[in-house]
């Protein structure tokens, strides 16, 4: 009796292994990649993606500021305000230039436009902070660009 249940449970086991193997073989693991809720700043001359610079500007030159905001989906929601704020270069005052909302549009991009200034001090590294919140988090986006007179 006790050789019979040795063999029984020696089968089973074998058995789940060769189970356990062949689902294995037949349902191979699926990638499932996780969002989170996200913000997307740029401008007209580019930026897109976390934390991207965007190319240069001159001095007098209309900056157009853009933010797609995406919810854990990863899908654009619209009615969603943004808050843009935007630095001078470090060389000049360092104090904020613009700070400004804007709600996003049915397509999830809120807009927000200014013109750089002509004083010298304009010339440098500018620095846009664009926020958002999606479900009771806080997104944030970072994007530079330089201005070269």
């Amino acid at each position: 009796m006790k050789k019979e249940i040795t063999i029984a449970a020696s089968s089973a086991v074998a058995l789940i292994v060769f189970l356990g193997s062949a689902s294995y073989l037949l349902f191979p693991q699926v990638s499932v990649q996780a969002y989170t809720a996200s913000i997307d700043a740029y401008t007209q001359h580019g930026g897109q993606g976390k934390d991207k610079p965007s190319s240069n500007f001159s001095q007098l030159e209309m900056v157009y500021l853009y933010a797609e905001v995406r919810n854990a989906s990863n899908h654009l929601l619209g009615s969603r305000l943004v808050s843009f704020e935007v630095h001078w270069p470090d060389n000049g005052t360092g104090s904020i230039l613009v700070l400004g909302t804007a709600t996003t549009n049915s397509s999830g991009t809120a807009e927000k436009s200014f013109t750089i200034p002509p004083p010298q001090n304009s010339i440098g590294r500018w620095l846009v902070y664009a926020t958002a919140q999606v479900d009771e988090q806080i997104v944030v986006d970072t994007l530079t660009f330089w201005c070269n007179g």
